[in-house]
């Protein structure tokens, strides 16, 4: 569920093409385009679509869609259970694209109706108060196996105990700083490589965890997000020395790894992902040497 904003240019030639980088910057944001597992590959577009978060206050982020740029034609949106800054910011990217762009018509797809700059501003408090209230449905749903929302910048797993705060909370801040502290780490947010057996069908998730460098894992080796569903029969890792541009020997089980890095100083990062600390060449040979006396190498 989202809400969506369809900007539309009133004028009939010399319709105005809005650029993503000049408009991201005007607006003080970062943007980017997002793969195949919804992380966000930074400064990238995808055929006049992107994401723009605010680095400041970074949520859910705001889905812009200037694929029809040509014809005058614009979408912008936000999902439902955002964050109130992610709210303001909206309303702001929708006021700096009207200022450029001049006498637009602006229609709301899910509440079927048109909307002004000055309706927007008026309205962000009830926006808020909307997406508070969705926010406690989304955690007080006892069916869900796990919560899981898409962010700016990566997925996002929620704790136990944050579906229960956010199941009662009165308003969206603790909600708003969680994302945004969770998503303003500098970190390598680990994504699988997906390699298929052309005899048995079998798919095989593959990792790289490289020296110095603090790392987002997952749990398991198909606790990604990929909304095809594929089926994983097999995880592995394997570590890389970007000093020496080398890969160290072995190809390991990534249930092994997870079991052994527990001796690393590892701490939870969400509800299916773990935070692993910058490792030296030692540590990581040190690992590898752990994980191949326990058997199994590919």
């Amino acid at each position: 569920m989202a809400f969506t904003l369809q900007i539309r240019q009133k004028k009939l030639f010399g319709k105005t093409v809005l650029d993503i980088s000049s408009l991201a910057h005007a607006c003080g944001f970062c943007y980017g385009s997002n793969n195949d597992f919804y992380i966000l590959q930074e400064n990238e577009e995808s055929q006049g679509t992107a994401v723009f978060y605010n680095p400041g206050r970074i949520g859910r982020g705001i889905f812009f869609d200037g694929s029809k740029a040509r014809e005058g034609y614009y979408e912008i949106s936000y999902n439902i259970r955002t964050t109130k800054a992610d709210i303001m910011d909206f309303t702001r990217l929708a006021g700096e694209m009207e200022r450029r762009l001049g006498r637009v018509e602006m229609y709301c797809v899910e509440e079927e109706r048109a909307f002004s700059i000055r309706e927007l501003e008026q309205g962000i408090e009830n926006f808020v108060m909307f997406n508070r209230k969705s926010l406690n449905q989304f955690c007080g749903n006892k069916e869900f196996r796990s919560h899981i929302l898409t962010l700016a910048r990566w997925p996002y797993t929620l704790t136990e105990d944050k579906v229960a705060l956010w199941e009662a909370c009165t308003d969206l801040s603790d909600f708003e700083r969680t994302l945004h502290g969770l998503q303003a780490l500098d970190v390598y947010y680990a994504k699988p490589r997906l390699l298929q057996k052309n005899d048995t069908k079998e798919i095989g998730a593959f990792y790289a965890l490289t020296e110095e460098c603090e790392s987002v894992f997952p749990v398991r080796a198909d606790g990604f997000l990929n909304l095809s569903e594929l089926k994983v029969t097999e995880g592995f890792v394997q570590f890389v020395l970007y000093s020496e541009q080398r890969v160290l020997e072995g190809m390991f089980p990534y249930e092994q790894f997870v079991e052994e890095l527990r001796g690393y100083d590892v701490r939870q990062f969400d509800g299916d992902h773990i935070l692993i600390p910058p490792m030296t060449k030692a540590e990581l040979e040190d690992l590898a040497g752990k994980l191949r006396g326990k058997g199994r190498v590919v």
